[in-house]
């Protein structure tokens, strides 16, 4: 029985002269493809061949991704699949779910699992990662083949990752693209916005100002991907998601107190919050913060089509 990830491919308009020579052309990862090679994994018109066979016009090429180990602890979890196709799964992550913590029942114990049940003979390759506390769309690669080619999209932005976020307070602007230098801070746990870190870039468009919440409903997409990009992002404009202490610090309420010009009341009662949430002493403390991974649109990697999913 033929593995329902096999890939086909038929030689056409080229002016390769070898099947390296093609596969370099269209940017097959090097190591991977080695390996296919040592494990007789790659035909021509259905002979087992070397980087080194001939090509001529109308051959076919048929690639059969290795067979791997799965490398997490199958566990049975609830699992929402939200697209599926032979080369990725995309899941909707819910909220407070890790993705491979270990101690705890993770989204790759759920995918390893589903992996298992459905004979899917790979490792669990997650191409974005989503915070605990956020939920939304997960994009896991079945096979190496599907993780190089996906994670090119990624780099060149045709994978687009959009959310929706509740921030604190009232945004100055409708839109705006934020670009930042972010790094891990000295505590090991915070990211912060430092001229030595990496540069990201962060765009949102205004949705809903929530004028008795005081709080901002926006839409956001994410162009580059660094661990809490969005939420330091959104904290170091004075607008942190709401519910999140971690980024909600008094740095920030002093930033927004100036930047949307609350009066010292207002600021006070802010400030008092986080404090609060910091001790544990507010029925908050429970919430997680409002940040949803709601739109994924990319390229099958087969077809070339585009793929768009939206919960």
């Amino acid at each position: 029985m033929k593995d329902k990830r096999t890939l086909l491919y038929t030689i056409e308009n080229t002016t390769a002269l070898t099947l390296a020579e093609w596969l370099d052309t269209h940017q097959f990862p090097r190591k991977t493809m080695k390996d296919l090679f040592a494990a007789k994994g790659v035909r021509l018109d259905g002979q087992l061949c070397t980087a080194k066979s001939e090509l001529s016009e109308g051959m076919v090429l048929e690639m059969i991704p290795l067979k791997e180990r799965i490398d997490h602890d199958p566990i049975e979890t609830p699992l929402t699949i939200a697209y599926e196709d032979e080369d990725i799964l995309v899941v909707d992550k819910p909220s407070g779910v890790t993705m491979n913590s270990k101690g705890q029942v993770s989204l790759a114990n759920g995918v390893a699992h589903y992996f298992k049940i459905h004979k899917i003979y790979g490792k669990v390759r997650f191409l974005n990662r989503l915070d605990r506390d956020t939920s939304g769309l997960v994009v896991v690669a079945k096979h190496g083949l599907a993780q190089h080619f996906y994670q090119m999209q990624m780099d060149d932005n045709r994978l687009e990752k959009w959310y929706r976020a509740t921030v604190r307070g009232q945004l100055a602007q409708p839109h705006e693209v934020l670009e930042l230098p972010i790094r891990k801070s000295a505590d090991g746990i915070h990211q912060e916005v430092h001229p030595e870190g990496v540069m990201t870039k962060t765009e949102y468009e205004v949705l809903h100002y929530d004028a008795m919440q005081d709080t901002t409903d926006v839409r956001i997409r994410l162009w580059t991907g660094k661990t809490h990009q969005i939420r330091v992002t959104m904290a170091h404009i004075g607008h942190p998601l709401v519910h999140d202490s971690l980024y909600a610090d008094e740095e920030v309420l002093e930033s927004k107190q100036s930047a949307c010009g609350i009066d010292d009341a207002q600021c006070h009662k802010l400030q008092q919050e986080v404090t609060n949430t910091a001790k544990g002493q507010i029925e908050d403390i429970d919430k997680t913060f409002a940040l949803r991974a709601y739109r994924l649109v990319c390229y099958h990697m087969r077809t070339g089509e585009q793929i768009i999913v939206e919960v």
